[in-house]
């Protein structure tokens, strides 16, 4: 009996191992977020600061690391526009000493409204609003004492109606598998555009590739790349010097599968098998943010998610690489 309990201890402490799991030194924010803290929808995390953007409004936020504690105070929060129109921030990447965000580029139809009569909820349905709001690409530069000292801004759009695959899908609304762009990230070189929605041909999620010249803020030579998430769109993306990884989710609501997957950045019509399966969010999963371990091989992968206070950000770490 007691070879068969020692065995069957090493067994968990081996699955536990080699496995991906929460640790419990996730990364802690203090004070009141001057964004919304419900909504919490992208993420970048640096050396010195944590970055947080909202779907909700016309701002994000910076949080200055002291101590090993992210601090949300008033003067870390950044206006991008000066009208009350949201901007619907849904990525967020970092390549020093630029902070990128961008909006979904997305339309929208109004959600059935609970005890309005089928004729009024009809009528609600029916139009299709563009909200050119959140048709903007930031790029803002942070000095050493993480103050802005210059934004600036452009569209997707043009790039995105002269793409044959694209284009059609412009006058859907986003959760009807119209565009919708949620990911961000970038290297040295390029800039990486993930889309949540659409998906093609039920399991094709979309990425664009662009020229990125940092100095001028120019974007060329866009290329659209696919790859097989199993019908999930991309929630959110991160990039090192050799390869992307994707935070995956549903294009509407279901099903509630949220994953992680590494990827070359090539087309790949073979599925990518997942680093991670989040089991049972509290939210919807939205920002990712994945860094190598320091003192051994493998990942640190950090979550924040829509409809928990301040992104309910988690910390996981993975053998694999």
């Amino acid at each position: 009996m007691r070879i068969t309990y020692f065995t069957r201890l090493l067994v968990v402490f081996s699955l536990t191992l080699f496995s991906l799991k929460a640790w419990a030194d996730t990364p802690q924010i203090q004070g009141q977020l001057s964004i919304d803290p419900d909504n919490i929808s992208g993420l970048a995390i640096t050396d010195r600061f944590m970055a947080l953007a909202t779907d909700e409004g016309t701002a994000l936020q910076i949080l200055p690391k002291r101590n090993g504690v992210y601090h949300a105070e008033p003067s870390g929060q950044i206006t991008l526009t000066d009208t009350p129109d949201e901007l619907d921030l849904e990525g967020l990447a970092w390549r020093k000493p630029y902070l990128y965000a961008i909006g979904s580029h997305s339309k929208k139809r109004k959600k059935i409204k609970p005890g309005a009569s089928d004729k009024k909820n009809l009528k609600r349905l029916t139009p299709i609003h563009d909200e050119p709001s959140r048709n903007v690409l930031f790029q803002i530069r942070l000095n050493e004492a993480l103050e802005v000292t210059a934004t600036r801004k452009r569209s997707l759009m043009p790039i995105i109606q002269n793409n044959k695959m694209l284009a059609p899908f412009i006058a859907l609304p986003s959760k009807e598998n119209g565009i919708d762009i949620e990911a961000l990230a970038v290297t040295k070189k390029h800039l990486y555009v993930g889309f949540r929605g659409p998906v093609f041909r039920g399991n094709l999620a979309a990425v664009l590739k662009l020229d990125l010249a940092e100095k001028t803020f120019e974007l060329t030579d866009p290329k659209l790349r696919l790859v097989n998430l199993n019908g999930l769109g991309i929630r959110d993306m991160m990039a090192d010097d050799t390869q992307l990884y994707l935070l995956s989710g549903p294009v509407n609501e279901v099903p509630n599968l949220y994953q992680v997957h590494k990827w070359d950045g090539k087309t790949n019509f073979s599925t990518a098998p997942p680093l991670l399966t989040l089991e049972s969010p509290k939210g919807k999963p939205e920002g990712l943010v994945v860094q190598k371990q320091l003192k051994s091989p493998g990942l640190v992968i950090f979550i924040v998610q829509d409809g928990v206070l301040n992104g309910g950000l988690k910390r996981y770490e993975s053998t694999l690489k």
